[in-house]
């Protein structure tokens, strides 16, 4: 698909990503905004490739005083007759964004001037979302869904809290009408806010940590070839993040769908039975109880003061893929990482017993300190992506108990699931921080 500019504002836009479109004349015109489609249609020249100081100054949302000052900095060019490019209005707002942050014109022209600052990858954030014509009031009213609610559902997903009279960004609409379709079906507010919670902090930290990735493992290898901070951005946007488009996107759609076709099947699989015990042709198999297994990496509070952050960075992540690998073997998934430790699931104890044996022989054996690894069985309750309950805190608790190298059990997981591979010994009674009675606690070995 052929790429086209914004006549208005200059930015490059791929049809299938257009907000709007135009034909006149002939020809057909693509907008990255209404803001843009809008002022094509008032402009009585919109094809035209230069734009006068006053057309600037109207399409940034500026002055003619701020667009000559910029002039003046060298942040803009004219050319002799004192016309500007189109992109010059992206790079205009963005400016005065920046101006926002205390980053002034001035500032800006002379670290241009130095050759160590170009402002070429960021004039993407001049872009003005196109908006509706309602506010978040009348969505609401329109929806059923109180402002006040609206309002709530954008602070779950991590979101700036918009104002009721606000307008819409056109790209919210089709979310809140879905959004108002759960809650006329009887979900709650309640119901719709633990949903955006859960969204939103993921989402949140994919979206956090693309950047990151990004600077840390493509911009390195083009300033690794004697290429300055901003030329190395640029030139890694240029040969890398332009052909890559949307990957990142198409990415996590693709993952949230594999990962979907597990947890989808199995809980259609539960209607199935429910179905089947409720027509009196076969009773529901009888649940095991489920598993929490705490592992946490010794000393490594130690490894951080002694070999720095970088070292226990390193530590952290090769525990984290380990964990991963070895939980996926065993059907147990990560619930939570922390750093030098983790919390994983299991819906069969004896998985979680043979998956905490698997990774407390291969932690030494890759490299990485010993482990210390408790494992309870029992109720848990999950909610928000998170599970919760005495089980949990008791698995923490082992945890803290087990010695370097060792896997620790609860009383409630002997004789509850398939203990393949592994034998429960006796180690005594202890007292856990937070339980009023000891607990007997058993040592996992392999059989």
């Amino acid at each position: 698909m052929a790429i086209f500019t914004d006549p208005i504002c200059g930015m490059r836009v791929d049809p299938d990503d257009a907000v709007a479109s135009a034909q006149r004349e002939g020809q057909r015109y693509w907008f990255c905004s209404d803001l843009c489609r809008a002022a094509f249609d008032a402009d009585p020249e919109p094809t035209a490739d230069r734009l006068s100081e006053e057309v600037m100054a109207r399409r940034s949302g500026t002055t003619v005083e701020r667009i000559r000052r910029l002039v003046a900095a060298g942040v803009v060019e004219p050319e002799e007759d004192g016309s500007f490019a189109r992109r010059d209005v992206l790079r205009a707002r963005v400016t005065a964004y920046l101006a926002g942050m205390g980053i002034e014109a001035e500032d800006l022209g002379r670290g241009l001037e130095s050759g160590h600052l170009t402002l070429g990858y960021i004039e993407d954030a001049g872009r003005q979302q196109p908006r509706s014509s309602m506010t978040h009031a009348e969505v609401g009213d329109e929806i059923g869904i109180p402002a006040e609610t609206v309002q709530r559902l954008y602070v779950a997903f991590g979101l700036r809290r918009p104002a009721p009279n606000e307008p819409v960004r056109e790209e919210d609409l089709p979310i809140l009408r879905a959004l108002a379709i759960m809650a006329e079906a009887g979900v709650g507010e309640d119901g719709l806010l633990r949903m955006a919670r859960v969204l939103g902090e993921s989402t949140r930290r994919i979206a956090q940590y693309l950047p990151h990735h990004f600077h840390t493992a493509v911009e390195v290898a083009f300033r690794q070839r004697g290429l300055g901070d901003n030329q190395a951005y640029e030139a890694a946007i240029r040969d890398v993040g332009v052909r890559v488009g949307h990957s990142g996107e198409d990415l996590i759609g693709w993952l949230f769908r594999r990962h979907s076709e597990v947890f989808m099947t199995a809980h259609q699989v539960d209607h199935v039975e429910a179905a089947l015990e409720n027509a009196g042709i076969r009773r529901r198999p009888l649940r095991r109880p489920e598993a929490a297994a705490f592992a946490d990496v010794s000393g490594y509070t130690r490894l951080t003061e002694e070999s720095g952050d970088e070292a226990a960075a390193d530590v952290a992540l090769r525990f984290a893929e380990l964990v991963g690998e070895v939980a996926t073997r065993h059907r147990g998934s990560i619930v939570k990482l922390l750093g030098d430790g983790a919390f994983l699931h299991f819906a069969d104890p004896g998985d979680a017993v043979r998956a905490s044996l698997d990774l407390a022989d291969r932690a030494p054996a890759e490299g990485l300190p010993p482990t210390h690894i408790g494992v309870n069985a029992g109720p848990m309750l999950y909610d928000q992506g998170d599970y919760f309950g005495r089980t949990v805190n008791i698995a923490a608790r082992i945890a803290a108990h087990a010695a370097s190298g060792r896997v620790y059990v609860g009383e409630s997981v002997v004789g509850v699931g398939r203990e393949d591979g592994f034998t429960l010994r006796e180690v005594g009674a202890f007292e856990l921080k937070g339980i009023a009675e000891p607990m007997t606690l058993f040592q996992a070995t392999r059989a």
